[in-house]
């Protein structure tokens, strides 16, 4: 009896704790974009020229995209065999009323088995931990490589016309604990970014913390 008394004052304090956490509301930044890559085209109502080239997007050039997620092995597993998924991202256009030709605020994002999902995300791609491809593992971006490829239509078959790839993928990142209150937290992304083609790269480094970092993708005088 004297245990179960002495344990009194220490349950209580428990109790009163757990009624204060509950009386709590947690508010942690927009984490479900803390470790996501975004980005965005310079498309411009006409295409611009510089030396007889084209040096921006129109806005039926990026219309449709398809984004490639290959899966690498970290942990040098044998026997690992490398698989590749792919979605295709239709983005509708508008005219405005100024005739110029613009891209809809809604997505339509179709998986490799036919599901098609709407997202308003404007002119913004998002790659995430589970988005646009679902979460596999536990794994999170670095765990893959990605490309995302613009698709024209050509004769009726739409193939890529011109890519972008993500390889060296970093991410970090912790839980904050304040209080009663634990929180996600990126601290640092990075990526190495070919234009064009895999061999024309350069590293890019997202400020940690930035869930709102947009990198815009451009176009190349003559891409390969």
């Amino acid at each position: 009896m004297k245990k179960i008394l002495c344990s009194i004052p220490g349950l209580l304090l428990l109790l009163a704790l757990a009624g204060c956490c509950a009386n709590d509301i947690c508010v942690c930044a927009d984490t479900g974009l803390a470790d996501a890559l975004q980005f965005k085209f310079n498309y411009t109502t006409h295409r611009q020229v510089s030396g007889g080239k084209f040096v921006s997007f129109n806005a039926s050039d990026v219309d449709t995209l398809r984004i490639y997620r290959t899966s690498l092995n970290p942990s040098k597993l044998p026997n690992f065999v490398a698989t590749t998924d792919s979605v295709t991202i239709g983005r509708p256009l508008y005219i405005n009323a100024k005739g110029d030709t613009l891209i809809s605020d809604t997505l339509r994002v179709t998986s490799a088995n036919g599901e098609t999902n709407k997202i308003g995300r404007q002119n913004i791609v998002v790659i995430n931990n589970s988005t646009p491809f679902p979460a596999s593992g536990g794994n999170k971006l670095d765990a893959y490589t990605y490309r995302i490829s613009l698709i024209r239509n050509r004769s009726g078959n739409r193939k890529p016309t011109y890519s972008y790839y993500l390889t060296n993928i970093f991410i970090a990142g912790e839980d904050e604990a304040n209080g009663c209150c634990t929180c996600y937290r990126n601290t640092g992304k990075a990526f190495t970014l070919g234009i064009g083609n895999p061999a024309n790269t350069t590293r890019v480094t997202v400020v940690a913390y930035d869930t709102a970092s947009i990198k815009e993708l451009t176009r190349l005088p003559r891409p390969r």
